[in-house]
C-alpha cells in the first residue's frame, strides 16, 4: 500500500501538467454542465488570457469582488492553452484567486466552445457570461466595470 501511495505521489509530481492550483479542463459542453452545476444561484462566468492585456489589468478587481461579495458563485475560464497554463496559474496566484474554481480550455476546436457560451461570440477577451438563478443568460464582451456587469452585480449579488 505504502508503495502504490508513493509511485502515485510521484506519478503526480513528474508528470509535466500537474500544477498546484487545479485547472479543469473545459471542453465540448462544459459550459452547459456549468450552468447546470449551479442552477439557482447567480453564476458568473469569466474567460480570459495571459495574452489579453485588459485581461490581466481587471483579474484584481474579479478577486475584489470574490472576496466582498456573496451569494453567486464565480468561475474562471483561462482561454490559453496548455503551454500558457504556467503562467496564468502564476497570474492567478498574484492576484489572490488561487482558491477560486478554475477551468483551461481543452479543446483545439475553440469556435465550439464559444459558440456553446454564445452563439455570436467570436473570442474576443475579457469575455463573461452572467447566469441569473433562472438560467437566463447575458454575455459581456469587456472589462468588469461595463455597465451591464455592474447593473446585473447590484440586482442579484449583496454585500
Amino acid at each position: 500500500m505504502r508503495l502504490m501511495s508513493l509511485a502515485l505521489a510521484f506519478a503526480l509530481l513528474a508528470g509535466g501538467g500537474a500544477f498546484a492550483m487545479d485547472f479543469k479542463p473545459y471542453g465540448r459542453g462544459a459550459f452547459g454542465q456549468l450552468t447546470k452545476a449551479h442552477a439557482g444561484k447567480p453564476l458568473i462566468v469569466h474567460y480570459w488570457s495571459v495574452t489579453c492585456p485588459p485581461c490581466l489589468v481587471e483579474l484584481p478587481q474579479w478577486a475584489k469582488i470574490a472576496a466582498e461579495k456573496k451569494g453567486f458563485d464565480i468561475v474562471f475560464v483561462n482561454t490559453d492553452g496548455d503551454d500558457e497554463r504556467a503562467r496564468a496559474q502564476a497570474r492567478i496566484e498574484k492576484v489572490g484567486l488561487s482558491s477560486a474554481d478554475h477551468y483551461g480550455f481543452a479543446d483545439d476546436f475553440v469556435e465550439k466552445l464559444y459558440f456553446e457560451a454564445d452563439s455570436a461570440w467570436r473570442g474576443e477577451l475579457p469575455f463573461t457570461a452572467l447566469v441569473a438563478p433562472d438560467g437566463g443568460v447575458v454575455t459581456v464582451t469587456g472589462a468588469v466595470d461595463d455597465p451591464l456587469i455592474v447593473e446585473w452585480l447590484e440586482k442579484r449579488v449583496r454585500k
